[in-house]
């Protein structure tokens, strides 16, 4: 397993809080979050792709 960089990990807690603080909590969901998430990783140059050496 690849360990997840620093700085992706400042993206993915930037990306929640931002849409902690801006989607009514009675509208978030886990989906939401992980699109906010997504789109925070690829707008930082990140690249999103499935792990194949782990089971799903």
């Amino acid at each position: 397993m690849t360990p997840i960089p620093p700085a992706a990990v400042a993206v993915m807690t930037a990306a929640t809080d931002d849409y902690r603080t801006t989607v009514p909590a009675e509208q978030q969901t886990p989906e939401g979050l992980v699109d906010r998430i997504g789109q925070y990783l690829l707008s930082s140059g990140y690249e999103i792709r499935p792990d194949l050496d782990e089971a799903p």
